[in-house]
C-alpha cells in the first residue's frame, strides 16, 4: 500500500481538513458508530447536565447526546477549523435553540469556566496527545467535583491492525491509560471493553475492539 497515502490518512485522522478530511470524518462516523453510542450511553446524562466533547469531528452524534435528557447543553471543541465549520452547519438548529456551541480550541485551553462541566469525553484522540499532564490538569479544572471524564480508545493490539496508524500514533491499552489517569488526580471507576464484529478497512479484515475508561477527580484535586 502506498506509504504517502497512509501518511495522509494518518494526518487526516489527527486533524481532518479539506475535502479528504470531510470524507474521513464521514467514514469515522460509520466505523466508530458503536464506540460513539456506547461512550455516550456510559455517561448517564441527566436533566440540565452540560457535556463537553473534545474532537467532535463533524458533529454527527450530537443529536444523540442532546436526546438523552431534558435541557442538556453541549460544548464541542476541535482544533480543526473545518470540523468546527461542519459541526456548526450540521447542528445549526441546536445552536439556534441554545443547546449547542462549537469552538475552535486546543484541548489544553478549554473555553469554559472552572467546575462547569458534568461530563467531559473524548473518543480516539489520546493517540495524539503531546502534553498529558497539562491536558489532564485542564480537564480537572473544568469538571465539576462529581463530574465524569470518559476516554475512549482502540487498544494497541487493535490499532496496529490499521495500516495508517503506523504514522504519528502513540499506542495505549486500557490498563496504561488507567495508570496515567490515577497518576494525575483521577479515580478510575469503570473500564468497559468491547469486541465488535469483523470489519473491512483498506481491503484488510479486522476484528475491532475499543475501551471506555470512566473516571472522576479524586477528592484531593
Amino acid at each position: 500500500m502506498d506509504q504517502d497515502f497512509l501518511k495522509e490518512v494518518s494526518a487526516q485522522l489527527r486533524k481532518p481538513s479539506g475535502e479528504f478530511g470531510n470524507e474521513i470524518a464521514q467514514r469515522m462516523n460509520e466505523s466508530n458508530l458503536r464506540m460513539n453510542l456506547d461512550t455516550i450511553n456510559s455517561l448517564k446524562i441527566e436533566d440540565d447536565h452540560t457535556v463537553l466533547e473534545i474532537g467532535m469531528g463533524n458533529g454527527f452524534f450530537i443529536k444523540e447526546i442532546l436526546s438523552k435528557a431534558n435541557k442538556v447543553k453541549y460544548i464541542g471543541c476541535d482544533y480543526s477549523e473545518d470540523m468546527v465549520a461542519l459541526s456548526t452547519e450540521m447542528n445549526q438548529t441546536f445552536i439556534d435553540s441554545g443547546q449547542a456551541t462549537f469552538h475552535l480550541s486546543e484541548a489544553h485551553h478549554l473555553p469554559t469556566d472552572n467546575s462547569s462541566i458534568d461530563h467531559l469525553f473524548t473518543i480516539n484522540t489520546i493517540y495524539f496527545w503531546n502534553d498529558i499532564p497539562t491536558l489532564l490538569s485542564e480537564f480537572k479544572r473544568v469538571l465539576k467535583p462529581n463530574g465524569t471524564l470518559a476516554i475512549s480508545l482502540r487498544p494497541e493490539g487493535c490499532l496496529r491492525q490499521f495500516p495508517s496508524t503506523q504514522y504519528n500514533f502513540t499506542y495505549y491499552n486500557a490498563e496504561q491509560v488507567s495508570e496515567i489517569l490515577k497518576a494525575h488526580g483521577f479515580s478510575v471507576k469503570q473500564i468497559i471493553e468491547v469486541t465488535e464484529p469483523e470489519m473491512e478497512v483498506m481491503k484488510k479484515h479486522l476484528i475491532p475492539e475499543f475501551a471506555i475508561l470512566l473516571a472522576h477527580k479524586t477528592s484531593t484535586n
